[in-house]
């Protein structure tokens, strides 16, 4: 039986944790008392407004979460103005703007501390914790959870305790350092418990079940579970009782008791179907799939499997997928349906590389995270310093001032201001002029230079004209001979006959011919563009011709193990010339999965600002040194980084980019770091 992948793990973690949260009947219960409250009490409502809307509508809590702030600030409240920020840094966070969370944990825990507000000093010392515990920095994390468990064991406050045992449990957890994790949940059951929110006591036996689970620990892990489903049954929630349902088939079928998990499983997932939720079908069918398979009736697993395949592919489920071909690929060798079995092992290698790559996207992630948090608390620091500067200047300053007054009341003198204002100004003149002919001397040096490089210029443009046409000569009678050549092997293919290897060897002239062809195509382009004329324009969506680009070179990034996906887009109607758009996209995704190594991760994002459509294509790869950047657009200049599987690089991509961009008017920038990757931002205007 195939082991569940972490990221599963991770979905139903958030899954139960978002389902569970939101209480609709308090929120129009708060909406109601808003209306007619004022002064201490609009802005305590404001906030537990925010607190309630955090995980389905973060943007709501962000929205009421900023009216309590700047209503506490008004009635200028002696404690408590930090808990609205440490709500819009949840928010945020669940958002996935995890600095815009770090910048309003950081002012939640300098407003505490200012207050002396040691409950709101505890949670966002947790708070800040949790998010360095998600960007896996540990010891930082670590230190802020000890911070806020030491103020919340003073205060004596339950909740609060609760909430960083279950902290410090998953770090633990993930330090595999399972008796400190073990003990860290037990006491978040125990204060659950006591506390009595049926809720909350649901959510912790969940995630300790699934820690014992992921221990293998399967009598432990059901009996947490049999908890959480009494739990669930006091509060009716069908969804998260049929996802504990779900757990408890699963542990049954580890423990071996088939019968029992098939029909726990049968319940859920009539429940799962019934209430239609896409996010958690696939799974519900995965695990009827097993049982099915463990009980040898494959008709009907094999049933299951497509199942769940069928949904995932809609609802792009990757885990899913790649479980449902892996049962699939072993059903078919036990029919001895050879080429079943070889497309879902091949289907399912390919989605497990695709797995792979989202845990190296995280740590990329991660580590963009400390860089930048390094970089704020570096300009925090600075802008201490500055302050200090500042500060020094002003006293200094208003030293001089007392001086001054002193000087001025004892220089009474009318006649010696006058001399001492005139003796100033000849030595402000006498300075100004000798500015004036340093002034003019660099300017005379500066059109000699121009001069100079305008002639060069000229030398440059002339050569470059040459070596341009000879290339077009050579691109036009290279192309006849290797399309012959790919004819050629394409019928040697066609007409079959040959061995393995021999089909080995068309096939590596198919692909160096095509390789030949690439070239030649993009020698023509650059010819042909700089001859181009005024670009065609026409309106569409930028939302669905990034997603388009972005399926099509899936493929590409899959061979190499390399996550492509879409981190951020608005969808915005421009008025572009596609064409121009199509190559200049498809030559940066070429370059971002041909020069990033296998288990990285290549973010495209686009958006509108100031009149400005930007599009962003960022990779993990090689990056670029500053020597590379003096030839980053020039034609047929091949850069330090290197293709990482042996792919071909003719130098002419970044060219081609530069000219398309040039004809829209817009322009391209670079954000790169030798060996940390790259990150291109084209930006371009947007026609009325």
């Amino acid at each position: 039986m195939a082991k569940k992948p972490l990221i599963l793990s991770l979905f139903l973690l958030s899954w139960s944790t978002f389902t569970l949260a939101q209480n609709l009947h308090l929120i129009d219960s708060l909406s109601r008392q808003l209306r007619s409250a004022d002064g201490k009490a609009r802005f305590e409502l404001l906030s537990d407004l925010a607190w309630e809307y955090r995980f389905s509508y973060p943007d709501s809590t962000v929205h009421y979460a900023r009216q309590a702030f700047d209503l506490g600030q008004k009635l200028k409240l002696p404690t408590g103005l930090a808990e609205p920020l440490n709500f819009m840094g949840v928010a945020l966070n669940y958002k996935g703007d995890r600095l815009g969370a770090f910048d309003n944990y950081t002012q939640a825990l300098k407003v505490a501390m200012d207050q002396k507000d040691s409950l709101q000093t505890a949670y966002s010392n947790n708070n800040l914790g949790r998010l360095f515990f998600e960007q896996g920095l540990l010891a930082r994390s670590y230190d802020y959870f000890i911070r806020a468990l030491s103020i919340f064991e003073n205060l004596n406050d339950s909740s609060g305790l609760a909430y960083t045992y279950q902290s410090l449990a998953n770090l633990y957890k993930s330090q595999r350092d399972y008796p400190k994790a073990e003990s860290n949940y037990l006491k978040a059951i125990k204060i659950r418990l006591a506390l009595g929110n049926t809720r909350d006591i649901m959510s912790a036996f969940s995630q300790t079940a699934r820690f014992y689970q992921d221990n293998n620990q399967h009598d432990k892990a059901l009996r947490y579970l049999h908890l959480a489903d009494s739990a669930g049954q006091v509060i009716h929630d069908e969804i998260n009782l049929a996802e504990v349902h779900i757990s408890l088939s699963e542990t049954f079928l580890n423990k071996g008791h088939l019968d029992e998990a098939e029909a726990i499983c049968a319940e859920a997932l009539k429940v799962i179907a019934e209430k239609k939720n896409m996010r958690m079908l696939p799974q519900a069918y995965i695990s009827m799939g097993q049982i099915m398979f463990e009980k040898r009736d494959y008709v009907q697993a094999k049933k299951q499997f497509n199942l769940a395949l069928a949904i995932a592919m809609t609802t792009k489920d990757i885990a899913s997928k790649m479980e449902a071909h892996y049962f699939l690929w072993k059903i078919s060798e036990k029919e001895k349906n050879k080429l079943s079995e070889l497309s879902n092992l091949n289907a399912y290698l390919l989605l497990k590389d695709s797995i792979k790559d989202l845990d190296l996207a995280r740590q990329v992630e991660r580590l963009q995270f400390e860089i930048e948090i390094e970089r704020k608390e570096q300009e925090n620091e600075l802008l201490k310093v500055d302050q200090v500067k500042t500060d020094a200047i002003i006293k200094q300053q208003r030293l001089s001032n007392i001086i001054l007054a002193i000087i001025i009341v004892a220089v009474s003198s009318l006649g010696f201001i006058q001399w001492r204002s005139s003796k100033k100004r000849r030595e402000i003149n006498e300075k100004l002029a000798q500015q004036n002919q340093f002034i003019q001397n660099q300017r005379q040096e500066i059109i000699e230079q121009n001069e100079k490089l305008s002639r060069r210029n000229q030398q440059l443009s002339d050569i470059n004209h040459e070596k341009d046409t000879l290339m077009s000569i050579v691109a036009h009678d290279l192309k006849s001979p290797l399309n012959r050549i790919k004819g050629i092997a394409d019928l040697m293919e066609i007409e079959g006959g040959l061995s393995k290897d021999q089909l080995s060897y068309v096939r590596m002239t198919k692909d160096t011919t095509q390789l030949g062809l690439a070239l030649i195509k993009d020698l023509l382009d650059v010819h042909m563009l700089e001859e181009s004329v005024v670009p065609n324009y026409s309106t569409f969506d930028i939302s669905h011709f990034l997603l388009e680009k972005t399926n099509t070179f899936l493929p590409a990034a899959e061979a190499k193990n390399i996550h492509l996906h879409i981190a951020r887009v608005e969808t915005i109607e421009v008025q572009l010339d596609t064409d121009y758009l199509h190559r200049i996209i498809d030559n940066l995704l070429t370059n971002a999965i041909k020069f990033s190594k296998r288990e990285t991760t290549v973010a495209v994002s686009a958006g509108r600002e100031n009149n400005e459509l930007w599009i962003s294509i960022a990779d993990q790869g090689q990056g670029f040194s500053e020597k590379d950047r003096l030839h980053l657009f020039q034609k047929f200049k091949k850069l330090s980084a290197r293709p990482t599987a042996g792919e071909s690089s003719n130098g002419l991509g970044l060219a081609i980019v530069k000219t398309l961009v040039d004809r829209l008017k817009g322009s391209i920038d670079l954000v790169s770091e030798q060996g940390k990757g790259s990150e291109f931002i084209i930006r371009l205007p947007l026609k009325n």
